[in-house]
């Protein structure tokens, strides 16, 4: 067995934990649907925008390194528009109405890669260049299309008296502070060292809270009945099993293993925690939002070793 299979369930290991940790402080009364709402608002506007700006500026990647990846960049929107077709045909085919529909093909798209994607890899390829490079651009194009894309989506069957507001989600503060976070890097402006400390040290806040935000909402939810919703078995089956093996295969024609196996890892993670906050604070379709996570986070414990071991079975 290769030594990325081993790192992949020892992560995973370390999300289960956090995600018990939240459950438990939940049960005890710790974090409280207040807290959890406070929280929700913390990470979105906040620590998630500062762990976001932090992967642009601070890791020594400079816009050469962007340009001369630039075919892994248009393999990316592509890999976008495939997931988004096949979520809203796993939608369509479990019968969700138009909202839910939304809301899951944005779960397909959007994956947890800051909260999960960003430690795993880190651990699967420590001090790699390329793989640094390769996850800048995945996380600028995700979460630009997240907060533009992603939102409208998620947010434009909601009633709303002007048009004022949905040109206000779009400047939220994770467009703002990527654009902020280019703009440096383009320029090549260098921040203080106890700036960018600062900023690292709340995002890298944003990864562990999460997760126990994560598991808190899971003590409050119907566990039994989302189990019992049949999309939510399409996502982990499909786009978090056969899709990610599937994809090493086909990147591996373009790319080398390593960013092969990086894609192959990303698509095989669960849809982002930031989709329950997105939907609680932008009024979207929680429900569907909060099965597809919780259901889907869960599984990973478990689909996400398998697909490495299925790679490297085949491999073999």
């Amino acid at each position: 067995m290769s030594q990325e299979f081993y790192i992949v369930v020892n992560q995973v290991l370390v999300f289960a934990i956090l995600m018990l940790i939240g459950f438990v402080m939940a049960k005890a009364k710790v974090l409280t649907s207040d807290v959890l709402n406070g929280l929700s608002r913390l990470i979105v506007n906040l620590l998630l925008p500062c762990l976001i700006f932090y992967m642009i500026v601070g890791n020594g990647i400079t816009v050469q390194h962007i340009f001369a990846n630039r075919t892994y960049a248009l393999g990316l929107l592509l890999m976008y528009a495939i997931l988004c077709l096949l979520g809203y045909a796993m939608a369509g085919a479990s019968g969700l109405r138009r909202s839910g529909q939304d809301m899951f093909a944005v779960a397909t798209m959007f994956c947890n890669i800051g909260f999960m994607g960003v430690p795993l890899i880190e651990s699967m390829f420590p001090g790699n260049s390329q793989v640094a490079a390769c996850l800048l651009i995945y996380f600028v194009i995700d979460q630009f299309l997240l907060w533009t894309a992603g939102l409208f989506l998620c947010t434009r069957h909601v009633k709303k008296r002007n048009n004022t507001g949905a040109l206000m989600n779009l400047l939220n503060p994770m467009i703002i502070g990527i654009l902020i976070a280019l703009a440096l890097l383009y320029f090549n402006i260098q921040l203080p060292t106890p700036v960018l400390a600062t900023v690292k040290g709340l995002g890298d806040c944003s990864r562990y809270l999460a997760l126990l935000y994560l598991g808190a909402l899971l003590a409050t939810m119907p566990v039994l009945n989302m189990l019992m919703k049949p999309y939510v078995y399409c996502l982990i089956v499909l786009k978090m099993t056969i899709v990610p093996v599937a994809g090493y295969f086909v990147a591996a024609l373009f790319f080398n293993h390593v960013t092969s196996l990086l894609l192959a890892t990303i698509l095989s993670l669960p849809p982002m925690v930031a989709h329950t906050m997105m939907a609680r604070t932008y009024g979207g379709d929680e429900r569907i939002a909060a099965e597809t996570v919780f259901v889907s986070t869960i599984a990973c414990l478990g689909t996400i070793p398998l697909v490495q071991f299925l790679i490297n079975f085949i491999l073999r």
